[in-house]
């Protein structure tokens, strides 16, 4: 029997943009927030299904430009907005249509709303693998150990989860890897790693070791 090894990467519950100027962009969670820098691949939001919902708090009691689905609710008070008009995500940067591009659900912002992003299990946001699809651990910095997986698609690309610690903590990584996959847990699925909803969940072999960010990245093509 297998054990399976679950990683969900690290999300705010919720984070907030204040728009310091009239534009569509929001700014970026916090590196913190995240586990990582914001651009780095397998830490970043990378796409619109991993938001839940969005929210603007408009900054003055007026705004002609808003789509025809939304009637403005005043300065101060939070509007819901359709996540069908996320034009884009990038680099954990999100942009929302304005008024011309989606004349149903676009909204123009203004200088000092605050837009507020729930975020949500999402596209790549969590992995499980079964632990016999471990190919092998490495260190690449003294802060950062790398889990190679077969593939989930099983055609020749590793998967690669990197997880940001302590600096010397890789054998101690390692370690606790090694005794959740031959401890007590065959044809058990095992939380390895979940930082969602700005919290963290750890195995207990891990605890200790100063883990603070989780990155994912799998083969392309999903």
């Amino acid at each position: 029997m297998e054990t399976y090894l679950y990683f969900r990467k690290f999300r705010p519950a919720t984070f907030t943009s204040t728009q310091g100027s009239a534009t569509q962009a929001l700014s970026a969670p916090s590196v913190a927030s995240i586990g990582g820098a914001v651009d780095a691949a397998g830490v970043k939001i990378a796409s619109a299904t991993e938001i839940a919902s969005m929210t603007v708090t408009p900054a003055d009691g007026a705004n002609s430009n808003i789509g025809s689905n939304y009637s403005h609710p005043g300065a101060g008070v939070a509007l819901t907005l359709a996540t069908s008009a996320i034009n884009s995500v990038a680099d954990s940067v999100i942009t929302f249509d304005n008024v011309t591009q989606d004349t149903a659900n676009g909204y123009n912002f203004e200088t000092g709303d605050i837009i507020t992003v729930t975020l949500q299990q999402g596209l790549e946001t969590s992995v499980m693998y079964a632990a016999s699809a471990l190919k092998g651990i490495e260190a690449s910095a003294t802060g950062s150990t790398i889990l190679r997986f077969n593939s989930l698609k099983n055609d020749g690309t590793d998967d690669v989860i990197t997880i940001a610690h302590d600096n010397g903590k890789y054998e101690d990584i390692v370690n606790g890897i090694n005794a959740i996959i031959n401890g007590n847990n065959k044809g058990k699925a095992i939380t390895v790693i979940d930082g969602s909803g700005g919290g963290l969940v750890l195995s207990p072999e891990l605890g200790g070791l100063g883990i603070d960010g989780l990155s994912i990245v799998l083969e392309s093509g999903y």
